[in-house]
């Protein structure tokens, strides 16, 4: 249950003279002028000293009473278990973060001495990034857009007047790290490295057909260790993503579908799932894949390997065989922005092709390979001085009017 208390007030109104006004010398218990209105006082122990926003003493008295009326605090804890509650939602890896930022910032709150929700504020935050000093700024940005988030809630609920967080700048110019795709070279390694995997062969057909699914579907590790017998059918795998819900419909290579055939049901299993047997928690068989894969990686020998390093591969190979970013996306269950900001970046064979089409463009339009340097000449200026009555030396400007003549 919710735990309210009562705010206890004792405000009182007085006039904050401007320095142009005659009675200023007279001190705040004047109040025979037209000065700005101000409040002072304590609200349940805490200390109220602001403006009520009017120079008429009729308006402040109707204001500070409103201040007076007793109302509702809520608890920080109270309010965050309410704010989680309406974010059930979420899958489950995104709400353990916003739990454990939330909660986080709980503990800091106490330590702070602080109990109410409303007593929070542009202080408190400014003590939660202290204690998460050592995380990256992109990490920082993450959890400050969960607490404007929280302190949103709150404030369209009337606990606190408002948002602290937004008050405290997001970090600029985040550059997401760089996403490089595996080479040839690792792909086998990381293959290799499943056939000495594990006790028995088993667990070794099952890490090879998990490495092969995320080579050749790009499918989330969450994905593909949930992955039901009954998605590939007709020699395609028919899949409706757990992080987005995006349908994915992919045709299965061969050397996939012969690694899946000769993939054995896992023990106690029910025949429905290729890794999973179906009992216990999704999040367990999920960790478990995790888990499998990490082992397989080390024992690889390449560097920073990670399941969602598939991703970014077949992402860079199909941009680099001419692919768009929105067929891309559609693979990938995507949208073609996050393709484009993601994977679009680092492909050394695309910005090849990029540049050689640039080149094709610009090779007929060098002047140093013209027969006629003069005809030229005449010709630039013609453009330059009849139609438009300027002139350039500028070879640049000159090949772009060259390609208008020709």
């Amino acid at each position: 249950m919710t735990r309210f208390n009562t705010i206890s007030t004792m405000l009182t109104p007085w006039r904050r003279h401007t320095p142009k006004c005659l009675h200023r010398g007279k001190g705040r218990d004047w109040i025979k002028c037209r000065c700005p209105i101000w409040v002072d006082g304590t609200v349940d122990e805490t200390r109220m000293r602001q403006s009520l926003k009017t120079r008429d003493w009729s308006r402040a008295m109707k204001r500070m009473a409103e201040l007076e009326t007793p109302t509702k605090r809520i608890e920080i804890g109270e309010a965050i278990e309410l704010y989680l509650r309406s974010k059930s939602g979420l899958e489950p890896g995104t709400l353990r973060n916003y739990r454990r930022t939330l909660h986080l910032f709980h503990e800091i709150s106490l330590a702070c001495g602080l109990k109410y929700i409303d007593q929070a504020g542009v202080e408190t935050v400014d003590a939660f990034r202290e204690k998460r000093s050592t995380l990256s700024p992109l990490s920082w940005s993450k959890e400050l857009q969960i607490l404007r988030g929280f302190f949103h809630f709150a404030v369209d609920r009337d606990w606190l007047l408002k948002n602290p967080a937004k008050l405290v700048a997001q970090p600029r110019n985040l550059k997401p790290a760089p996403k490089e795709p595996y080479t040839q070279e690792e792909i086998i390694r990381i293959l290799a490295a499943c056939d000495s995997f594990g006790r028995n062969s088993y667990e070794r057909l099952r890490a090879r057909a998990m490495v092969l699914l995320l080579r050749y579907t790009a499918l989330r590790i969450s994905d593909v260790a949930l992955l039901e017998r009954a998605r590939i059918r007709n020699g395609r795998i028919h899949v409706r993503t757990q992080k987005r819900g995006e349908p994915v419909l992919l045709d299965v290579a061969p050397e996939l579908a012969k690694a899946l055939d000769s993939l054995p049901e896992p023990k106690g299993g029910n025949g429905r799932f290729f890794f999973w047997s179906g009992n216990g928690d999704k999040r367990a068989a999920i960790r478990g894949a995790t888990r499998t894969l990490a082992t397989v990686f080390e024992r690889s020998g390449v560097l920073n390997a990670h399941p969602h390093r598939f991703r970014h591969t077949l992402a860079t190979e199909m941009l680099e065989c001419g692919g768009s970013e929105e067929d891309v996306a559609v693979v990938l269950g995507n949208s073609a922005a996050i393709v484009r900001k993601h994977y679009g970046l680092f492909s050394v064979k695309r910005q090849e092709r990029i540049q050689n089409l640039l080149q094709t463009v610009f090779s007929g339009t060098n002047l140093a390979q013209t027969e006629n340097p003069s005809a030229t000449d005449s010709k630039i200026s013609e453009f330059f001085g009849g139609r438009h009555g300027i002139r350039t030396h500028d070879p640049g400007v000159a090949n772009a009017v060259l390609s208008q003549l020709s």
